[in-house]
């Protein structure tokens, strides 16, 4: 993780934690405009929260982003922000990232504490959190698609052919962006801090 843990949040965590709430904001902007779900990086900002950061600030990061929108900054991705927003139809997918990212920096830090077994091996220590980001993306998924169709009032069946698998390959290219993004942040920042 980019810095440890203490019993409280002391100054730095809160402003790590506050700087990847901004670079999730600046990541959902980036976009394909399809409809109902566009194509965005805010997926991708999502799992590098998660796999730089402690699990409280993960989460911390991730709810202060929904909470921004949530009060009419327009940081969801094409810049629009509000309330109807996250109850609307794509909001199951928003509200998943504060457990998305919880999900992910668990997987990181459980992955980091086997690490120092003697059993556990260079290929395990990376197979963790990208089943950790597996796993999340599939929460996001499941959450996403039923309140999409709820809200849509339509079957789960589409809901999944129009929320889930037409992201499904740009998703896992984005997993596998975070991962390298991730472990070339952590060497140089492990040199830097």
């Amino acid at each position: 993780m980019i810095y440890s843990s203490s019993k409280g949040l002391s100054t730095k965590s809160l402003i790590i934690t506050a700087m990847f709430t901004a670079i999730i904001c600046v990541l959902s902007q980036i976009i394909i405009p399809i409809q109902p779900i566009p194509f965005s990086l805010s997926l991708l900002a999502i799992f590098l929260t998660g796999a730089l950061l402690e699990p409280r600030y993960a989460f911390l990061s991730t709810l202060a982003y929904l909470l921004l929108g949530a009060f009419g900054l327009p940081v969801f991705a094409g810049f629009k922000g509000g309330i109807n927003i996250l109850t609307g139809m794509t909001g199951g997918f928003l509200m998943a990232y504060p457990l998305m990212a919880f999900i992910t920096s668990l997987s990181y830090q459980i992955s980091l504490k086997l690490k120092s077994t003697s059993s556990w091996n260079k290929l395990n220590h990376k197979t963790l959190p990208a089943l950790g980001m597996v796993i999340s993306l599939f929460i996001c998924y499941l959450i996403g698609s039923l309140w999409f169709s709820y809200v849509a009032d339509t079957t789960i069946s589409y809901a999944l052919t129009v929320c889930v698998i037409p992201f499904i390959a740009f998703d896992l290219l984005k997993i596998f962006m975070a991962l390298s993004a991730a472990m070339a942040i952590k060497r140089v920042l492990g040199q830097v801090i």
